[in-house]
């Protein structure tokens, strides 16, 4: 499944890097793309949304990063996208751009999730919903929140001790499409 969606990136990752905040801005820089990646832009469609979760999955087993890491980061980035597609372009078409790697000691895994829509201000009062934010705070080490008039963008960090592949060719690098 992987293979068909290594689609050439209609930006490329570091182009797409310099047009974010700082702290986003910093991740992409830093970011080893010589280990296994992931880097996404699809419509703002709750369609993609399980694709971007296998990707992520995918992409941290090939890092061998542990059960629960990898379902906190799976949880936390799938909330950050959520948030992106639910929120952002009410009413209208948009992307969502992905990112999930690690930075060049090796000892960080970081997610990027950005959106060029509109921020939209939490409810406030009693709510079944709207505790995205926390819920991405708590299961993160780092999280940063981001919104500008050209969008939003949410980076998510847990420490790792060291990027452990798993033994052999698991067959992942990267993902990439762009729709």
């Amino acid at each position: 499944m992987l293979a068909t969606m290594r689609k050439k990136a209609a930006v490329p990752l570091a182009e797409w890097g310099s047009t974010l905040p700082r702290v986003a801005a910093k991740v992409i820089a830093d970011a080893d793309v010589t280990q296994p990646h992931v880097y996404l832009r699809f419509s703002a469609d709750p369609t993609n949304l399980g694709m971007a979760r296998r990707d992520i999955g995918d992409w941290a087993h090939a890092l061998n990063l542990g059960t629960n890491l990898t379902q906190d980061i799976v949880l936390a980035l799938d909330e950050a996208a959520t948030n992106a597609v639910e929120h952002a372009y009410l009413g209208r078409s948009g992307p969502v751009t992905l990112f999930a790697g690690c930075d060049k000691s090796g000892h960080c895994a970081w997610t990027v999730v950005s959106d060029n829509g509109q921020w939209r201000t939490p409810r406030a009062g009693p709510s079944t919903r709207g505790r995205g934010l926390q819920l991405m705070a708590a299961l993160a080490d780092e999280c940063d929140v981001t919104s500008t008039v050209s969008g939003t963008t949410v980076v998510l960090g847990w420490p790792i001790e060291h990027i452990r592949p798993l033994g052999g060719d698991t067959g992942f690098r990267y993902a990439q499409k762009v729709s």
